[in-house]
Order: structure tokens, then C-alpha cells, then sequence
């Protein structure tokens, strides 16, 4: 069966909730201060068939100003509005701000009612069409069809029911993508089954048995059961108002403004760039700072708005902005939101958020902040999508996560990064089973970057044949990914520019250029290893007094260790490369004569003392030429 909902809007008291009765039979009011007062105070919600396989699911919002942010909670997710104005009131301030918010919520199609027409003369009646007529020009509703009814009477009411039939039958149906994503407008407990949660599901399915992450909290819950309009089913998917039971999950710990989600695919922020419509019908210019009410989906959340291309916005101007907000909230890029006054409490305006994924603090009139929220609102997908790969946080990004932070379909995503590639401006990088795209000028930049820091190193340790691998990553940005400076390397290696060999890395113009001293100085070094070649001396006696030179002969030794000559076995104890040949033929031969070796058979073996024996033991133990079975070693073969 297909499924719309429809919202009402109005001021109060023109008769929104006795409307639904007198279409469907149920009442929305169902709190007992609605029914003592007579007057919707919070959300209702119901449903009627208007024709085979067409059900419209109804919210019923508050139409009194006090209420206008659970009317706006309600608003969320609805494919239609009614639009309702009593024929005896006419057009009241709740019928222009509703409107308004429909603007801004860019809510596309909807039906005027004009209710209470026992009461009025068909003179009176066309005045009141006229107001109508003047408030609903250059709006969504300035072609909508106007129906005119009794509910007390039931006048009107059939062929209000066939106009919506008509109604839903012309709304494009929207295909069931992306993910998951329910605001949540009520949370309760029933007996026996705990924390139940209803909302319209705005993007995507759910099913029974599903994980779900509860947001802003990120608390995990499990789907327990669904109802849709109070029948079980075990899916609900996008523009279906659900009632969704949750296990693992406390109703004290949901509230309205909370939305469920897929775990991981969205991230609560606090700071939300957006586009900005100030209305025309509000007294005074807006002041860059000023505190707001921010809405969007079912939550409320106060905060500041960043006038970012303006000085102060007066009545009827579009700004760029940036809200930052007193609370976590979870919004994606394309979503409508409002803003009310802190104080009084008027709607003010609205807009489409631009950017709520990885936002920073922007600074006010910088062209650098401002161009890529312009090219957001009108940009091409392959501009918008470039953008998203030359952001800070742009560095190596799949398919799936550009989808996420531009909220656009995935085979739409894929289609355009593929296009980017070709063209050139992208390259594809593959790290394991999964496969990256970067920007051509962020990897030539980053190369750039490791020829600096090999340059500066190459000066800095002239006799040095390159920097480790892990040391050049340090000195690169933190937040760019291994797999990505695997690339850059690898490119500058085929350029020629760059020779990698083991795990170093150096320019390959690099020459290791000694004078005679210096030559003198390593022949020097070598000869006091080579002297007592199984008791070497420590660094502390192979160092000159002189502390001026201490640094000179540190890097010959260094040298002669990237070259061979002499083997590190531990920290700082060296051994010339031919002692320890030596010594791997006299312990493999023994063992093999014997069957394995103690740490004391094999100090007799060579003439040494202990402070060199369990060290040695533990080299040859970590290339692999023994292993310790108890106190003894045998060959790492046997």
C-alpha cells in the first residue's frame, strides 16, 4: 500500500483537529488538558484510506502560538499539508508564521481548507477567499486547490476526501535509498514492553530485529517490534509515520528531538553551516552573534548565528552563515531548518544546511570559507564533489563517505568520482579490499612535502644515507593516511626523484661525500670494534672527550651501521659485521654437534663474558638462527 503524510497547519482554533475527526472518525487530542481546554497542545496523529492502496497518514500540530516548536516538530517529514483557516476568523498571525515555516521547511504540495463555513454569509466567504488569496501569492500554495467545509455538518467533506485523493496520486513517490534515519516527535512506555518511539522515517528501512544508534547519545538499541498507523508489520521504510518498540534502551534516556540512525553513519555536531533566509516580515535587522532557537527535524537547540558575509541582515536578505550551538544535533547537507528569536519567540527565518560534517570555526568574510558554501548551493556534482576532496579533512575518502558527508545517493557519488578520475583530478588509491579516491593537487602537494623534509634532513645529516620510513611520517601531518604517503613515495620513486631501500627513504640525488679525516676517523672506529671483535668497546670509549666532536663521530657510527659494517644488537652495543659471522658459525656448528646450546657453554665457546652472551643469544634469536626452548637454544629449523 502506498503511503503519504499529511500535516495540518493553522492558527488555533480554525478547526484542524474537528477536520480530522469528521474525515476519519479519530480523535487527535488525547491528552486531558487538550480535552479540558479544547485546544491541540501537542502533536496528533492519524490515518484514513482514501482509495485502494492509498493511505494517508495524518499529524495533527498545535495551532496556538505557545506551541508553534511542536508544531515545527510535526512538520518534519511530511509530503503534503493542509492548510486550514476558519471562514468567521479568516487569516489570523499563526496562519501567516505556519506559512512561513512551510516555506522554509520547503514543504512542495498542499490543499487550502476553509473550515466553519455553517457559521458565515457567501458574502463574508469571499472575502475571506481573497485574503487567502493575497497571503498565499508567490508561495508553494499559490496554485493550490481550495476546499471549503462544515465539519460540524459533514459539508464539503467528501469532496475534500476526493481532492486528496487526487492530491496524493500527483505526489512522485519517492524509491526507498540511502540510510536509515528516523526523528523522533514522541517517546513512551507501554507495560510489558518497554521504550517505544514514534516519527515519520525520513530516509531509508528499518526492520524488526535491526541494531539502531540512538542520537545524539549514540546509545545502541535493538527493533523490537514496528507498527505502522497500529498494525504490526516487520519493515517501515521512508514517508511512513512509524511506532517503533526498542529493547536495551531506557524511555528516560529518548526524547523528542533524538533521532535513530544506522550505527556510525551519523556524527552529532555543533556547529552547522547553512544558507539563510531572513524574512521579509520581521521588524529588525538581524546582528551577527545574536542568540537563536534552532530547529530542525523534531529538536529545538539554542545557539548563535555567524553572519558570515553580512555585517547585519535586515528584513527579505539571504546570508551565508554558521550556527553554533549550546547542544549536540545530528543534520545532513540538503536538510531544511528554521530559526525563531530567543526572545520574543517568532519565527525569523530559515534555510538548507550546507555543510554539517567536519564544519570548523569559519572566520567572517574570508572568500576561502565563503566560495565552497557557494559552490554547495550552486554548484555541479562534479564541482560539489571535487569541493569534498579539497577540504581539510578530504585527504583519502571512499564512495560511501562522500554519499554521507554530501547526502547524495551512492550510484550518483560513484558515477561522478569515476568521472573525476578520468578526467584526471582524481586518483584512485586501493588499501587492501577497499579502494580510495584523493585529489591530483593534494598528492602533488603532500610529494612536495616529503622532498622538503628529505631535503632538510639530507642537510641536517649530510652523512646519512636516508631518514626511516616511520621517522618521515612523523614529520608529515598527523591526520594523512599511511596508505596515501605509500602512493606519494611510490610516485616520486617512479619519477626517479626519490629511492626507497628497506626502511629508508632518500632523495636520489643524495651523495655521501667523506673527506680524508673523515675516512681516517671511521677506519679508526673500525679498527677498536675489530681489536676485540667479541668484547667491543661501549660508544662512551669510542667517543672523543672533545664534546664538539662527540656529534660527528655519532653519525659515522650511524653511517657505518646503514651500511653493515657494524651490527646493533641492542641498544647502543655494537659489534663489527665479521665478529658476528664469526660467532653465527661457531654457535650454528656447535649446536649442531651438540643439539642445542646453554648461555654458558656458549660464553666458553667464544671467551667472552655474560654482558655480551644473552645479548648475542637474543640477536640471533630475533633473525632467526635459534630459539629458546627452556635455558637452552637450539636452531630455529629444528
Amino acid at each position: 500500500m502506498r503511503k503519504v503524510v499529511l500535516g495540518t497547519a493553522g492558527h488555533i482554533d480554525h478547526g484542524k483537529t474537528s477536520l480530522i475527526i469528521a474525515l476519519t472518525g479519530i480523535d487527535t487530542d488525547r491528552l486531558p488538558e487538550e480535552k479540558a481546554r479544547g485546544i491541540t497542545i501537542d502533536l496528533g496523529f492519524a490515518y484514513m484510506d482514501v482509495g485502494k492502496d492509498l493511505r494517508v497518514g495524518i499529524i495533527d500540530v498545535p495551532g496556538h502560538e505557545r506551541f508553534v516548536k511542536n508544531m515545527l516538530a510535526g512538520a518534519t517529514g511530511i509530503d503534503l499539508v493542509m492548510f486550514v483557516i476558519a471562514a468567521d476568523d479568516g487569516v489570523m498571525p499563526q496562519t501567516v508564521e505556519h506559512l512561513e515555516i512551510l516555506q522554509l521547511l520547503g514543504i512542495k504540495h498542499g490543499i487550502i481548507v476553509i473550515t466553519k463555513k455553517d457559521l458565515v454569509t457567501e458574502d463574508w466567504l469571499g472575502l475571506v477567499k481573497e485574503d487567502i488569496k493575497k497571503l498565499v501569492n508567490g508561495t508553494f500554495l499559490q496554485n493550490a486547490p481550495v476546499k471549503v467545509v462544515s465539519s460540524t455538518t459533514g459539508e464539503g467533506i467528501p469532496e475534500l476526501k476526493e481532492a486528496l485523493k487526487e492530491l496524493v496520486l500527483g505526489i512522485k513517490e519517492e524509491l526507498v535509498q540511502g540510510t536509515f534515519r528516523l526523528p523522533i516527535d514522541r517517546a513512551f512506555t507501554i507495560q510489558g514492553f518497554g521504550c517505544v518511539v514514534t516519527g515519520t522515517v525520513s530516509n531509508g528501512e528499518i526492520k524488526v530485529g535491526d541494531e539502531v544508534e540512538i542520537l545524539p547519545s549514540k546509545e545502541s538499541a535493538r527493533v523490537r517490534g514496528i507498527e505502522v498507523h497500529g498494525e504490526k508489520t516487520d519493515l517501515a521504510h521512508r514517508g511512513q509515520r512509524a511506532a517503533i518498540n526498542l529493547s536495551g534502551v531506557k524511555t528516560s534516556d529518548v526524547r523528542r528531538g533524538c533521532q535513530l540512525s544506522v550505527p556510525g553513519h551519523l556524527e552529532p555536531v555543533q556547529m552547522v553551516d547553512c544558507s539563510l533566509r531572513y524574512l521579509p516580515t520581521t521588524r529588525r535587522p538581524l546582528g551577527n552573534g545574536e542568540r537563536i532557537r534552532f530547529h530542525i527535524a523534531t529538536s529545538e537547540i539554542m545557539g548563535r548565528v555567524i553572519l558570515l558575509d553580512k555585517e547585519a541582515l535586515k528584513p527579505g536578505e539571504d546570508a551565508l552563515v554558521q550556527y553554533r550551538l549550546e547542544e549536540p544535533v545530528v543534520a545532513e547537507r540538503g536538510e531544511h531548518y528554521v530559526i525563531r528569536s530567543y526572545s520574543p519567540c517568532r519565527t525569523i527565518g530559515g534555510g538548507e544546511v550546507l555543510r554539517a560534517a567536519h564544519t570548523k570555526r569559519l572566520k567572517r568574510f574570508r572568500e576561502e570559507a565563503l566560495a565552497p558554501l557557494r559552490l554547495l548551493i550552486g554548484g555541479t556534482d562534479l564541482e560539489i564533489i571535487e569541493q569534498a576532496f579539497l577540504e581539510p579533512s578530504g585527504y583519502l575518502l571512499s564512495d560511501e563517505e562522500v554519499s554521507r558527508h554530501l547526502n547524495l545517493s551512492i550510484s550518483r557519488v560513484s558515477e561522478t568520482i569515476n568521472e573525476l578520475a578520468k578526467r584526471g583530478i582524481l586518483v584512485n588509491i586501493k588499501d587492501n579490499s577497499r579502494t580510495f579516491s584523493v585529489h591530483r593537487e593534494k598528492l602533488s602537494t603532500l610529494a612536495a612535502d616529503i622532498l622538503k623534509h628529505l631535503e632538510e634532513f639530507h642537510k641536517a645529516n649530510p652523512v646519512k644515507k636516508g631518514v626511516e620510513s616511520a621517522a618521515l611520517r612523523a614529520r608529515l601531518p598527523k591526520d594523512v593516511p599511511v596508505p596515501l604517503i605509500t602512493r606519494a613515495l611510490t610516485d616520486l620513486q617512479e619519477k626517479g626523484v626519490v629511492v626507497a631501500s628497506g626502511q629508508r627513504v632518500a632523495m636520489t640525488s643524495h651523495r655521501i661525500i667523506l673527506s680524508e679525516s673523515d675516512k681516517n676517523i671511521i677506519k679508526s672506529i673500525e679498527d677498536s670494534f675489530l681489536k676485540d671483535r667479541f668484547a667491543p668497546p661501549s660508544l662512551e670509549k669510542v667517543l672523543p672527550k672533545d664534546p664538539s666532536e662527540r656529534d660527528k663521530y655519532r653519525s659515522f657510527i650511524n653511517l657505518m651501521a646503514e651500511e653493515g659494517t657494524l651490527i646493533e644488537v641492542e641498544s647502543a652495543l655494537y659489534f663489527h659485521a665479521k665478529a658476528i659471522e664469526e660467532l653465527k658459525d661457531r654457535l650454528e656448528k656447535s649446536i649442531r654437534e651438540r643439539g642445542s646450546v646453554t648461555a654458558a657453554e656458549f660464553r666458553d665457546l667464544v671467551g667472552t663474558s655474560r654482558k655480551y652472551v644473552i645479548p648475542l643469544l637474543e640477536y640471533f634469536d630475533r633473525i632467526h638462527l635459534t630459539k629458546r626452548v627452556g635455558d637452552k637454544r637450539v636452531l630455529y629449523t629444528t
